[in-house]
Parts: structure tokens; sequence; C-alpha cells
């Protein structure tokens, strides 16, 4: 039968660890530990919480105990001093002292002292209410006095201190004091704001002044710093102050700035210079606060403070009281003046820099010769009911006085500053127009605008739907337009260009209505300022050249060859209708209101408009260079090519087209082959692209002597490959090179193209060339005549040739293909073109 196992809270296992270890298991063993464990730390915990909940408990009974304790002696103290008051014997003593000890005496002495305490805190007490209403009145000076007497009251009760507590015994006084302290930088302040004012009495100003000299402790170096800086800042803020539409009060603006420029140097001369009033108020300040006759103190209050039943009980030292003003030296003239001239010298540019035109700026400018004409020199002040009333120094003695100069407010102010914003508004717009190339042109030019625009040769006009005079009148207008080379982008163009000119004349002409008299030198600046307009116009027209030119030169990076050409001819044309129909170009260089009739010749021409017009014409000349040499070169490369495509051996096919010539046993040719003709009309093809009409002479000789070049190279890169060339072939390659030298040198030989002819000739037996060589010239001329019309600008015939290629074609008897039943007569006889004739053989 097995043994149970004994129970684990068993107490006697509890207090003997050896007995439950030979009377149990291990395991129950550990459970048991287990369990001793948790109990252990329960009870930590509970003791823990039981300490941190009473703590608090237990300070508070401290805390009790320690009052309890003080309380206990503090009732233990008093009823023995109620003990003690409560004797009799004691009380009676005192009492026969005190009255052994009094005097008469003794007693006025402390009544004296208690009404002199009095006294001044009672004039402590009236000082803010007086500071306040001299604020309200603007006496700065006043309030200044009142605050050094409130100071000297406090200094000197808080010097009785250490007798009497005075600060205990009346809280009143300290609070007062704080009161006046907050005066002191109020009144500052306000004074210094006060300056900003010119419509003042020079009195008026000189005790602002001592006013800061007293509370700021400034010297007169300072004093005349405050004052100018003061006015200095009043005009910045008129100047720079902006507010909307505020162009109307430009004049009034002025008025003040001139008023406050008179006004401040008036002021300086008398209180500096000529009366010195600043010297003179600080010396009887010194004195008695300017009262010679009764107390500072009773000068100060008002009647209405009563002060002046106090007035006996006063100490000697705050009845008597005068400041001690550190005022330092006294200015000198020089000192004084130069102080002036910065005055003298402030300018109200900043003003007018709201001024956008002319018309504005004369306004303005008329305005203020008027004020000037009609106003008084000598500036009107209030009077300042303080001291008596100076005679005011005039405006000629104050210039003469404190600048040692006559002083013009126009001349030496405001003249400069209009001027110059005449400049500035003309420098405005001339940089305006002068930046159109880039900012606009290039742009358009990026966009492609131009490459979509209308063709360069815009010969498909619409005609007019109806007969009405407005639908004629556009459609003329379309047709000289379109003959111009003026496509409506151009026209953006050029009335952008010429609507600033006009802009800026027409704004210009408002200066021409105060030329009449001479007066405030208006003559000399307006002629000034047109002279002024003129060159800043043709410096910004140069500019504006310049950069067409950048533009073209911005093109020729373009890998568009095709885009690039039609680009820069759109410039050059933009370039060519500026200088050739802009109307306002003449009339600002020259600043008329209308175009003048000028002569053929163009001697009466202004210099500057000339060259203009010479500098915007190269830049037409410069922008076909590209389209030039692409053409060349395009005709340089067919020509290589007919020349190598085509035989020139005895079955040459021009050679089919080939007349008789004398008296029919010499055939010749009479026109050139075909591949020379398809190369020279794609250049006319090309000219027709670009409105060949526009092309003018320069244009045109460089593309002939470039379209020669490529002549004589396509004829070099010919012989090079040595070609099959018989004496057939070599009569008609010799007629080409003819044909080709006329059409693009007037017939003028060259040493190059002659000497292809001769090594042509080679191929050619010299005698049969002794009977062809006569009628090759004349059949070259008489081919390039009839080929005119089709060549356009591209030729230009020799009179010489023409007259006797028309001469020779109107001789010439030919029959036609039809019957004519009546001679045929010559007609339009002054055109470049044959007449032919017909007879009917019998």
């Amino acid at each position: 039968m097995a043994t149970s196992s004994p129970s684990l809270d068993d107490a006697e296992f509890d207090q003997d660890p050896d007995t439950l270890l030979v009377k149990v298991s291990v395991s129950e063993v550990r459970a048991i530990e287990r369990r001793t464990r948790s109990s252990i730390e329960t009870q930590k915990q509970e003791l823990r919480s039981m300490v941190g909940e009473q703590y608090l408990d237990l300070i508070s009974a401290a805390d009790a105990i320690i009052a309890m304790s003080k309380n206990a002696h503090m009732v233990q103290t008093k009823l023995d001093r109620m003990e003690a008051a409560c004797d009799v014997s004691t009380v009676r003593q005192k009492a026969a002292e005190a009255r052994a000890g009094q005097s008469e005496e003794g007693h006025d002495q402390k009544r004296r002292y208690l009404y002199a305490l009095a006294a001044l805190i009672k004039s402590l007490a009236d000082v803010p209410e007086q500071i306040w209403h001299a604020l309200e009145n603007h006496r700065y000076l006043h309030g200044a006095r009142l605050y050094e007497l409130a100071k000297m009251v406090y200094e000197y009760l808080d010097a009785e201190d250490e007798d009497v507590n005075i600060q205990a015994a009346f809280p009143v006084v300290q609070r007062q004091w704080d009161a006046v302290s907050f005066f002191r930088p109020q009144i500052i302040q306000k004074s210094i704001s006060y300056l900003r004012n010119p419509d003042q009495t020079s009195e008026t100003v000189a005790e602002v002044l001592v006013c800061l000299m007293l509370l700021d402790n400034q010297t007169y170096f300072d004093t005349i710093e405050h004052l100018l800086d003061s006015r200095l800042a009043a005009v910045n803020d008129i100047v720079t102050k902006k507010q909307p539409q505020q162009q109307s009060r430009l004049a009034y603006q002025l008025k003040e700035v001139i008023q406050i420029v008179q006004r401040t140097l008036t002021h300086v001369y008398e209180i500096y210079t000529e009366h010195q009033l600043v010297t003179q108020y600080v010396q009887e300040l010194e004195k008695n606060f300017m009262s010679k006759n009764t107390p500072a103190i009773t000068r100060v209050f008002s009647p209405s403070t009563n002060v002046h039943l106090l007035m006996r009980y006063l100490p000697e030292s705050v009845q008597n009281y005068t400041p001690n003003l550190e005022a330092g030296e006294l200015l000198l003239p020089r000192d004084v003046q130069q102080f002036a001239q910065s005055v003298a010298a402030e300018s109200p540019g900043p003003l007018l820099e709201q001024i956008d035109s002319h018309a504005v700026l004369v306004d303005v400018r008329s305005r203020l010769w008027d004020f000037l004409k009609t106003t008084n020199t000598n500036p009107q002040h209030r009077r300042s009911g303080i001291v008596a009333e100076r005679r005011s120094a005039s405006w000629s003695e104050t210039c003469q006085g404190l600048l040692e100069q006559s002083y013009s407010i126009w001349d030496n102010l405001l003249r400069d500053a209009f001027n110059n914003r005449a400049k500035e508004l003309i420098d405005a717009h001339c940089k305006s127009l002068a930046s159109q190339p880039r900012q606009r042109i290039w742009k358009s030019i990026e966009s492609r605008d131009i490459l979509s625009s209308p063709s360069l040769n815009s010969t498909s006009l619409p005609l007019p739907n109806s007969s009405s005079s407005e639908a004629i009148e556009s459609f003329r207008k379309t047709l000289n337009d379109a003959s111009q080379g003026r496509s409506p982008l151009i026209q953006e163009f050029q009335q952008a260009f010429d609507n600033i000119l006009q802009t800026m004349r027409t704004d210009l002409e408002c200066h021409n209505s105060s030329t009449e008299k001479d007066q405030f030198h208006s003559k000399t600046d307006t002629s000034m300022i047109k002279s002024y307009f003129q060159d800043a116009c043709f410096a910004s027209i140069t500019a504006y050249a310049s950069g067409l030119r950048d533009l073209l030169a911005d093109l020729k990076d373009w890998t568009d060859e095709k885009a690039a050409n039609k680009a820069s001819i759109f410039v050059g044309r933009l370039a060519r209708t500026i200088a050739i129909l802009s109307k306002e170009l003449p009339r600002t260089l020259t600043l008329t209101k209308s175009a003048s009739l000028e002569l053929k010749s163009g001697v009466d021409k202004d210099p500057k408009y000339t060259q203009l017009q010479n500098t915007l014409l190269e830049i037409f000349h410069v922008s076909h260079e590209s389209w030039i040499s692409t053409v060349a070169k395009e005709f340089g490369r067919q020509l290589s090519a007919g020349l190598a495509r085509t035989r020139w051996d005895d079955e040459c096919s021009a050679a089919l087209v080939w007349a008789d010539m004398g008296d029919g046993d010499i055939r010749l040719p009479i026109q050139a082959t075909n591949a020379t003709e398809l190369a020279i009309y794609q250049i006319c093809t090309e000219l027709q692209h670009v409105n060949s009409a526009l092309l003018d002479k320069p244009i045109v000789q460089t593309l002939r002597q470039q379209l020669a070049q490529a002549v004589t190279k396509a004829l070099s890169e010919f012989y090079e490959g040595q070609p099959d060339i018989t004496e057939k072939g070599a009569i008609q390659l010799v007629f080409d090179m003819h044909f080709l030298n006329l059409v693009f040198q007037d017939g003028v030989m060259t040493d190059k193209l002659r000497n292809f002819i001769d090594k042509t000739k080679e191929f050619i037996d010299p005698i049969n060339w002794a009977a062809f060589e006569p009628h090759f010239l004349p059949n070259a001329e008489r081919f390039c005549l009839k080929q005119t019309l089709i060549l356009g600008v591209l030729t230009r015939p020799n009179r010489e040739a023409f007259e006797r290629s028309r001469k020779a074609a109107g001789q010439q008897q030919q029959q036609h293909n039809v019957l004519p039943v009546a001679a045929q007569a010559p007609r339009f006889t002054l055109l470049p073109i044959g007449h032919l004739t017909s007879t009917i053989k019998a």
C-alpha cells in the first residue's frame, strides 16, 4: 500500500526544510519553491504600494506640526506685548516723557517737512496730465520741461528715502514716476516726427530742437542732422510713395517737395546762421527755463493746478532747478553750408519715374512753372505764440547767406530731373524698338510662321467681288503690296516698327507747345531733347538693323537649307520694306509731321536717313547670299550632268534643228542644247519663286557672277572626263558657250571661257571654222533675244547686240505655215522682241 505524500501547506515542512526534502519528491520541492518566491514578490509589492500612498499624508502631518509650533510662539509673543501695553505705570511714564520732550519749534519743523513732502507728491501727480496737454498742442519743449521737473522731484524724494521710507509710506510716488517716465520716448519720437512738417515758424522748429537737446542729450551738430534727416525723409516719402492713378497728383507732390526745400533752407538759415535761435533758447533755458522773473515750476505748471499755493513749501533745489545742457561746440558757417547743400541737392527723380509719356511730363512741368511764377518765394509760416514773431528772411537773402550763391528751384533742383526723365522715356521706346528682331521676328521664324505664310512670290490675287469703291481700293492696296513684296507678316512687322516711331514722334511733339517764350530755358531744353531723340532713334534703328544681321547669321546654322533661305529672304524683304516704304523713318529722323517732297537725285535727303537706308538695303542684299549660293550650286550640278549626258559627236541631237546660213551651203546651230536650256530654266523657276521683280541690280549681278563661275567649273569637270567630241559636237558646244556667255556675262568673254572655246575649236577644221565664225555670235544673240521673255531679269543684253538682233529680225522675210491675207504690220516696236513680216509670194 503506497504512502500518501505530505501536504504542501503543512507548517512542519515550512519550518523544517530538511524534513521537506526527506519526505517529498523533487518536483514537489520545486513547486513549493515557486510558491514561496511568488509569495515573497507579492508581499514586496504590497509594501511598496503602502509606502507610496501614505507618503503625502506623512509629509502633511509633519507640516501641520511645524505650523502649530509657529502659531503657538506667535500667540505667546502677542500675549506678552498685550500684557506690557496694559501696564498702567509704563503708559504713564512714556506719556510724561513725550510731554517733557516736545517743543513748539520741533512741531513746526515736522509740519514743514510734511507740507514739503505733500507739495512734491502733488507736483509729481499733476505732471502726466500736463504733459498730455502739451503733446496734444504740439508744445514739445513744454512737455520736456515738465518731464525734467518730475524727474528732479522723484530724485529728491528718492534721496529722502534714506531717512524715511517714502516708497513704503507713499506707494503712489513710484506709480506716478512709472507713468511719467513713459512719456520720455514719446516726446522724443513725436518731436522728431513733428520736424518733418515744414509748415512751422523757425521759432517753433528751434523749440523742438531744444526739446531733443534736453531729453536726448543732443548737441548742435545732432540737431541739424535730425532736422535735415527728417525733412529728407519727408521728401523721400513723397517721392517713393506710390498710389494708383497718381500721375494726376504729381504736380501737387512736386509742389510739396519745392515747399519743403524752400522752408528747410529758410529754417536752417534763421535757426543756425542769422538769428541763431537754438543758441538763444539754450542760454535762456539754462538760466531759468526761459523765465527770468518767476520760479521755473510756477511757469511750467498750468494755473489750474494751483501750484503757487504749494510753492513756498517746495525745496529750494526744486524751485530753482535749471538743466545743464551738453550742447557741444557751436556750428561753424561752413558746417551749416555743407548740410544745406545736401538738402539743395536732393532730386525728385524717383517721383518722375511714374510718368510714362512726354505729354504727362510736359503737363506737370507747365504746372510747376505756373507755380514757380506765381508763388511767393518767401515761405509763409504760422506764429508759434511763444516769442515775438521775427521778420522772415527773403529767399534771396537765405540763398546768399546760406549757400553764398543764388539758388533757383527749377535750375538746381528740377530741371535735370525732368530732362533726364524725358531721355529715359525716349530710351525705353528705343530699347523696345531695338529688341524687336530678337523678341518678335525671331520667334516667328522659330515657330515657322514665315514658312507657313504666303509665298515670297504672291502673284495669285483674288479679284474684288463687287464694284464698290472699298473693294476696288482694297484690291489696289493688295496689288500694290504684292508688287512690293509686302506679305501680311511683313506688313505686321513694319507696322510694329512704324508704330513705335510714330508714338515716340507724336509724343515728343508736346514739347513744341512750350517754346513760345524762353522761360525756364524751355527752348534750350526742347532743342536738347529733340537732338537727343534723333540720336537715340538713329542708334536704335541701327541696333534694329544689327539685330536683323544677327538673325541672318543664326539662320546659317540651320540644317534645312531651303527653309533657311526662305527665312533669310523674308528678313531681307522686311529690311527693304522699312528702308523704302516706311513713312515714319524719315519723319522721325527729321521730326516732320508729313513726308516732304524729295529730289530724285536725293541731294536733299537727311544724311542719317540715307545712311540707315543704305544699311537696311545692304541687309536686303546680304539676305540673298545663301539663296544665290544654293541656286548656283544646283545650276552647276545640273549643267555638269547635262554636259555629261549629251552626245557631242556626229549624233548630237541638237544638230537636227540647225539652220542654213547664207546660200544654204552652211548649216549652223541656232539654239542651245536641251541640257543647257533646262539648267537655265531651273534658274528662271527659282527666280519666279522669289519674285524676281524685287531683285535689284546688285543681287542679279552677284547671281550672274556665281552662275558664270558655275559654268566655268562645269566645263572644267567636263573636259577632265576627256569626252568624245567630233566637229559637229564641237560646233554645238561652242554655240552653247557663246549663249551662256551672253546670258551671264553680257557677251564679255572671260579668259577661262575663251580657253575652253579655243580648246573646243581644236576639234573643228580651221578652214571650216573660218567660214562658220561670222555666223556664231549673231545666231547666239538672236537666240538669246528670243529667250529674253523667259529669262526675265537674268539676262541683260547689251544695247548694241539688242539693236542689231532686232533690226536683223525685222528685215527678214520669213514664211508662216498659214496663208496671210495681208501684210503683217510691226507691233509693239518698243518691246525687246523681234518683229516678223510676211509677204505673199507670187
